[in-house]
């Protein structure tokens, strides 16, 4: 998921617009039945139109990813297994020291949504690390945004996330409050995932309300100075639960999608037409047929619905810790 003003490419010529194209991408025959959470319903989805100007998919060229094409691709040996059924949480830098208010929804959240999968936080406070360190941000290649704060290079901070050993994990993603970018050409990125090695990044830093006033997350979010009301802070976390768990989506093995509006759009920032906070019908269906292998789902597709019961009580937990006043909900 990022957001570039730099060399615009070729969008898409074609677009999915009607249901028995998008029908096509939930699989064939062979592929088994459609589960019936994943069932076309335009009631539930909207299916993608023509992309605005300035949108991901205008400058863009996705080709999308069907059902049946996920499930060749992943096969049985690159879904979680027995061995393998945690998703390591790693914050990267001492941000999270100062302003940790979200963390926990955080974990909760990736536990609902990847229901089945475990869940772990590495504590770089006691610096839970193979090498006994914090994962520091002092030998990252920085360079400073449009607001002179420093930015991070995503590959290095890659290259932190990788450092925790451990079989057990299926995927990594660091997180961060600084802003980052992937290369020179690039203003910055919201995240990235390496698909192949499942490892991923995602920063905080723009989701701020106050990011483009020149305010720094740490400060927007210090409990000291109380720059933002709890209600600006949920939403502001809202925004973040949604491109962890896109990025997640992605060390899943689930590419942009092409078809409706999902979690799994790719998206050139806040006013990009596409997006939701929820996998679309096709994309719902590849992550219940990769959690059917976790040993806590037995072989078996997740329930849907208990898996949104779930996700829906981390909501909840939400509203109770920042309120539910104006600006939460939107």
């Amino acid at each position: 998921m990022a957001s570039t003003k730099g060399t615009k490419k070729a969008g898409k010529s074609r677009f999915f617009t009607n249901i028995e194209s998008t029908t096509l991408a939930l699989g064939n025959s062979r592929d088994g039945p459609v589960p019936a959470a994943c069932e076309p319903n335009d009631e539930a989805w909207t299916r993608l139109g023509k992309p605005r100007a300035g949108d991901w998919l205008a400058e863009k060229d996705e080709s999308g990813q069907t059902f049946s094409s996920y499930r060749r691709t992943m096969g049985d040996y690159r879904v979680p297994g027995k061995h393998n059924a945690t998703i390591l949480l790693v914050p990267l830098g001492a941000s999270f020291k100062r302003c940790p208010r979200f963390l926990p929804f955080l974990v909760d959240y990736a536990r609902a949504f990847f229901t089945g999968m475990e869940i772990e936080l590495l504590d770089t406070e006691v610096g839970s690390t193979s090498a006994g360190k914090q994962l520091s941000l002092k030998r990252v290649s920085s360079r400073e945004n449009e607001f002179g704060a420093p930015q991070y290079l995503l590959s290095d901070l890659m290259d932190l996330v990788r450092r925790p050993k451990g079989y057990h994990y299926y995927c990594r993603l660091g997180i961060t409050l600084e802003d980052i970018y992937p290369g020179e050409d690039w203003n910055y990125v919201f995240g990235q995932a390496d698909v192949m090695e499942r490892v991923g990044v995602f920063s905080f830093a723009r989701h701020s309300p106050l990011f483009y006033d020149g305010v720094h997350a740490t400060e927007a979010l210090d409990p000291e100075t109380r720059l933002l009301s709890d209600a600006r802070q949920a939403k502001w976390l809202r925004n973040c639960l949604h491109t962890m768990t896109h990025e997640i989506g992605h060390m899943f093995g689930i590419r942009h999608c092409i078809y409706y509006h999902c979690l799994l759009n790719g998206s050139n920032g806040p006013h990009d037409s596409a997006g939701s906070t929820f996998m679309c019908p096709v994309d719902l269906r590849k992550l219940l047929h990769a959690l059917s292998t976790v040993p806590r789902n037995k072989g078996e597709h997740p329930c849907a619905l208990e898996r949104y019961r779930a996700m829906l009580q981390v909501w909840r937990a939400v509203l109770r810790e920042f309120g539910g006043g104006e600006g939460a909900g939107e």
